[in-house]
């Protein structure tokens, strides 16, 4: 009787072994595929709708856009009530670097350009005659897990971080983009990134 505990027991270990071996990562999996997805950044900028598209186990294309609307109460000697507007366009390129059957570690450059119309007493070069317009480039580490041990093998959620610089240009005709290595609006600063969201896949 023990011999044969022993004999199934080395039995279901090679499976499990050969199993871990030979099972299909997420990436190899996602070759092709386009997902839907929704982020929410950690700082100001408008939650990004868009798609992934794995063009290969190691790379994937990421594309999304952003809108977002706020009414403020503004004390300027009187209280203002006031809209800031602002959009965002996103494009990235996630390159997996490690894999597993429902898990994918990437590395991400991208570029998100933006602008922002409305007045904010804190920040008085905005106003409500036009944009202020803002450009980003960023590199990210970030990992998205899926819920196959659920039953949802199409469906993931994800996080990334990283840094970024920005550049912030004012609207105002001839006006020049102020230089400094702050976080200031108008500046060209260097800033911490980051993001939580999802993605279905077809």
């Amino acid at each position: 009787m023990s011999r044969v505990i022993r004999i199934v027991a080395l039995s279901v270990l090679i499976s499990l072994v050969a199993g871990a071996c030979f099972a299909q990562t997420a990436n190899q999996r996602l070759q092709g595929m386009t997902g839907i997805g929704y982020f929410n950044s950690f700082s100001d900028a408008p939650a990004i709708v868009g798609v992934r598209h794995w063009i290969n186990e190691g790379m994937a294309v990421d594309f999304g856009v952003g809108l977002g609307y706020e009414n403020n109460q503004v004390e300027t000697g009187a209280t203002e009530t006031t809209s800031l507007f602002d959009f965002a366009f996103d494009v990235g390129l996630p390159i997996a670097f490690h894999g597993e059957e429902n898990m994918i570690v990437y590395f991400r450059p991208g570029v998100t350009v933006g602008g922002v119309q409305g007045f904010d007493a804190s920040t008085p070069d905005l106003n409500d005659k036009g944009y202020d317009y803002a450009f980003r480039g960023e590199v990210s580490v970030g990992g998205e897990f899926f819920l196959g041990q659920l039953g949802w093998p199409n469906l993931s959620f994800s996080g990334q971080i990283g840094m970024g610089v920005d550049v912030i240009s004012p609207k105002e005709s001839g006006a020049d983009t102020d230089v400094s290595f702050n976080t200031e609006i108008r500046d060209v600063s260097i800033t911490e990134s980051g993001n939580l969201g999802f993605h279905i896949y077809f």
